[in-house]
């Protein structure tokens, strides 16, 4: 039989950190018969997301609301980092305005819905994910990966335009400028040349995604 405590499950969870270990928990929870069996219990619930073994994603932390999406993105599917449409727009690169925060991960595909926004984790080969991802800092001192803005075009072109044919210069400036709505001019101010170059060994010499990077590398260096 279990003791009785003072706080419900969803004050306990509520004056925790977004990110909470199994250790913390079970000492939280040690009113109960079975502490891990409660563990598990919040976790069929939805309110505890695996992160990796001993580690959660507290969903009902009150401290997830102020906690930047980026943050969020890396901390509730790991590994991760932030790229393709939501990258791009949080470089002010893309005009359309995007509501689901994108990421690439090395395990499967994913998506997880919380009461603040959508995450989706898109699956990308283990040679293509080392490269290309930088750590941003925020104003309050928050760290997170995110995809440069070249690496976040790429993982776009390689996740989501599986039909994409590119046959000339025209083709690729065409879905660029009028499909991605990619804003050019700030684009090209946000790239560089050598993290181009860096890219180019990792993708095959006939695919969309070299095809594009050398496109982009010629107008860059125009």
């Amino acid at each position: 039989m279990q003791k009785k405590s003072e706080m419900s499950d969803l004050e306990i969870l509520g004056n925790l950190p977004v990110r909470v270990d199994f250790l913390l928990l079970e000492d939280l929870f040690s009113h109960f018969k079975s502490p891990k069996k409660k563990i598990f219990d919040l976790r069929k619930k939805g309110y505890l997301k695996s992160i990796k073994r001993g580690e959660y994603f507290n969903l009902k932390s009150k401290f997830l609301e102020s906690t930047p999406y980026e943050m969020i993105a890396n901390s509730l599917y790991f590994p991760s980092y932030v790229s393709m449409e939501w990258a791009l727009q949080y470089y002010g690169l893309i005009m359309d305005r995007v509501s689901t925060v994108t990421s690439v991960t090395l395990r499967r595909s994913n998506n997880f819905k919380t009461p603040y926004a959508t995450f989706s984790y898109q699956h990308i080969p283990k040679n293509r994910y080392p490269i290309g991802h930088i750590t941003k800092m925020n104003k309050a001192g928050d760290h997170f990966l995110i995809a440069r803005p070249e690496k976040a075009l790429i993982d776009y072109v390689n996740v989501r335009t599986k039909k994409l044919i590119v046959k000339s210069d025209e083709d690729i400036q065409e879905f660029l400028e009028n499909d991605l709505r990619l804003d050019f001019s700030e684009f090209f101010k946000a790239i560089k040349s050598e993290e181009i170059k860096e890219l180019l060994p990792f993708y095959h010499r006939n695919s969309k995604e070299y095809r594009i990077l050398k496109w982009l590398l010629k107008r860059k260096e125009l």
